[in-house]
């Protein structure tokens, strides 16, 4: 029987419009675990709770839940400083995230819907921390919803960004290499599928970044970002106001109690991503054609898409 948590009676009916099929979880599981064992370049988590949020994130296509798990594990093995933490208890790994920078929201959006997350920019000084030292802190606390958060595995996630406090030396961290990363991280490798991206308290020099990183998007994704600028009436018709924090007039948490309770996951997890320095791919054990990704990722060479079986 799959070793997954049961899911309440609305997500159920979400996961059915998935594809999920409970009499058939069990099988599902083992062909990607069966999959995986076949591949002599890749190590993989191969834990259910895990697994399954993959195929949820692939409506349960077998095939692109496969191409995901090995595009997840390529790009952590190939860019680690971006996409694999390994010590959560690192003193500035720690000291960035106590920033609170990036939190997720304890209500999702309309009760049953999609989680919401605040990434709260500029809060970092450019000096002590890089952009892949920020965008490793995020995919670090992505990797502990993948594993532990029913809502935004089969709804999604919504990201509201906060960019009151960015300075055009935050901006300037957001190289165009650094981009195609990240972009291809979010739609190649990630389970969780980003339903929304809402822009507030843009400041000057925000279009230039916006304009850099939205044609790397598929059609889809660029269709869901929206910026609000100054107009917080804008964002509230799309994320009702009792949907927010505290701290923006809403009644969905306070951010420094989210925190403080991160802090505590973080703790948690402590070993997990510890255990997450033994998964990763072997380039030189692929089947097939190497990946070429000084093409793919540099600066000069024209983006593509990952294109990995």
């Amino acid at each position: 029987m799959a070793n997954i948590r049961p899911l309440n009676e609305d997500l159920q009916k979400a996961a059915a419009e998935l594809g999920e099929v409970p009499s058939r979880l069990e099988e599902d599981l083992a062909a990607l675990k069966e999959w995986i064992k076949q591949q002599p370049h890749l190590s993989a988590n191969t834990d259910d709770q895990f697994l399954v949020a993959f195929l949820r994130g692939c409506k349960y296509s077998l095939e692109r839940a496969k191409a995901k798990i090995d595009k997840f594990y390529t790009l952590k093995s190939k860019f680690p400083d971006v996409f694999s933490a390994t010590n959560v208890d690192d003193p500035k790994f720690r000291e960035l995230f106590s920033l609170g920078m990036w939190l997720y929201l304890p209500t999702p959006l309309n009760e049953n819907g999609p989680r919401i997350c605040i990434m709260r920019s500029g809060r970092y000084s450019t000096e002590k921390y890089s952009g892949e030292d920020v965008m490793q802190l995020f995919h670090a606390l992505q990797e502990i919803m993948i594993l532990e958060d029913d809502y935004a595995n089969i709804n999604g996630v919504v990201f509201i960004g906060d960019f009151e406090k960015a300075t055009l030396a935050h901006f300037f961290q957001m190289t165009p290499s650094l981009s195609k990363k990240m972009t291809v991280f979010s739609e190649e490798a990630m389970p969780l599928r980003p339903k929304g991206s809402h822009f507030i308290n843009t400041p000057t020099g925000f279009e230039a970044v916006f304009n850099m990183i939205k044609p790397m998007m598929s059609a889809k994704q660029q269709s869901r970002l929206f910026v609000h600028g100054n107009k917080m009436d804008s964002l509230i018709q799309q994320v009702p106001l009792k949907y927010l924090p505290k701290e923006y007039g809403g009644e969905n948490g306070s951010l420094d109690e989210i925190s403080k309770e991160w802090e505590q996951k973080l703790d948690k997890y402590r070993e997990y991503f510890k255990k997450n320095a033994e998964y990763g791919t072997d380039e030189k054990l692929r089947p097939g054609k190497a990946i070429d990704f000084n093409s793919i990722f540099g600066i000069d060479g024209s983006f593509r898409k990952l294109d990995v079986d």
